[in-house]
């Protein structure tokens, strides 16, 4: 995947791109989305996780690391090197590049290198861990996964694309998010408490 010095792949760009080629593993995935590893691994995961229900725990968990190593201050994505060579079906890229085809042209419009003091790696992996957590509790509330999905995806497009108003809007949501966990706290400390006993 030839790219200009300096120039960051979008994600439409680098769906595209990944998709023309075969034989693909999850460690072509993010080495192609070069500095933006991590935002790219999180928007994919983001866009897998969300028609399957009832599996936010390992998707949750499996982002709360990519969030840890960008608030530990890593520059590229670490990944085991059993995960990293894990084959990625074309099937799976079609379904991922369907599902954000579908907002290609509003992301070219919305997204665009701005504010970019705001793009503070150790912050908005903090951020996404927190959302990360949160998504990995199952709890029973009715689309409780799409209140931290969304604000994932947005960080990792803000990421991604190097775009600080979208990393605020994260910011926010997350915030929005905290908010919705104190409100319902008692709900969070029960599904915590039976996690516990089943461990």
């Amino acid at each position: 995947m030839n790219v200009e010095p300096g120039r960051r792949l979008r994600i439409d760009e680098l769906l595209h791109a990944l998709r023309e080629r075969g034989d693909l593993t999850v460690g072509d995935l993010i080495d192609g989305a070069a500095e933006g590893g991590f935002g790219f691994a999180v928007a994919v995961l983001t866009l897998v996780a969300i028609p399957f229900v009832g599996l936010s725990t390992p998707f949750g968990l499996a982002i709360a690391l990519i969030g840890a190593q960008m608030a530990l201050g890593r520059t590229r994505l670490w990944l085991p090197q059993r995960a990293r060579r894990r084959p990625l079906s074309r099937a799976m890229l079609d379904r991922v590049h369907a599902k954000q085809q579908r907002r290609n042209r509003w992301l070219a419009r919305a997204t665009r290198r701005r504010y970019e003091v705001l793009v503070q790696p150790r912050l908005i992996g903090l951020g996404i861990v927190f959302l990360a957590l949160g998504l990995a509790l199952p709890l029973p509330i009715p689309g409780s996964n799409l209140i931290f999905l969304i604000p994932l995806f947005v960080y990792s497009i803000g990421v991604l694309e190097r775009d600080g108003l979208w990393v605020a809007i994260g910011h926010a949501l997350s915030l929005v998010d905290a908010a919705l966990l104190v409100i319902f706290g008692k709900t969070v400390v029960m599904v915590l408490q039976q996690l516990f006993a089943w461990l």
